[in-house]
């Protein structure tokens, strides 16, 4: 599980308008692209239930925006393991009492997206392949260098998720140094190994 601060430049107050989320709304982005790869080894209810810990023992006024792929291929055809998925989270989100606070945007549109990104604070990604659960190394190949460009954080973990988040809400200047580096970082890195949305 990785962890990307955002800067709190371009376009944020503008994105917030379009969502409606607040200025003061510390808001974190879970990304997945691709819907049909929702399954439960994704990860996505660690950040639900990191995110509910951020509120309810930290005291931060959170939202948590779960921005997927379409669940239908071109064709209309529903993945079900996908549509499951997308069921169980919302059923947790219900329990742990943060419907309100817990947005699903799934087949959004590009400009949509776009505003996700700009509105957030920190970006948390999951990785879908068991073997790169919790694990970075800081190489040319990595957008993440723990410590440095974000935090790499142990599979599964909502507290640690929870203390991170809380970590950069409180020091903002800590926040944008570390998007610093991470703007750095990714300008050297190849073409092919940069995300998808910077």
């Amino acid at each position: 599980m990785t962890l990307h601060p955002f800067d709190n430049h371009t376009g944020r107050d503008l994105a917030r308008r379009q969502l409606a989320i607040r200025d003061t709304c510390f808001v974190v982005l879970a990304l997945t692209l691709d819907a049909r790869r929702l399954t439960p080894c994704v990860g996505i209810d660690t950040v639900i239930r990191g995110v509910a810990r951020l509120r309810q023992r930290h005291g931060v006024d959170a939202m948590l925006l779960v921005a997927a792929g379409a669940v239908a291929d071109g064709d209309g055809d529903v993945d079900a393991v996908a549509e499951a998925e997308l069921a169980r989270l919302h059923e947790l989100v219900r329990v742990l009492a943060m419907t309100p606070h817990v947005r699903f945007l799934t087949a959004a549109p590009m400009n949509v997206l776009r505003d996700c990104h700009a509105a957030a604070n920190v970006l948390v990604s999951t990785p879908w392949h068991p073997a790169d659960a919790g694990s970075a190394v800081c190489n040319e190949r990595e957008a993440v260098c723990s410590g440095r460009t974000g935090a790499v954080l142990p599979p599964h973990d909502a507290e640690a998720l929870a203390a991170c988040l809380a970590r950069l809400q409180r020091l903002p200047r800590l926040a944008l140094v570390t998007v610093d580096a991470a703007l750095t970082h990714l300008a050297d890195l190849p073409a092919l190994h940069k995300p998808a949305f910077q």
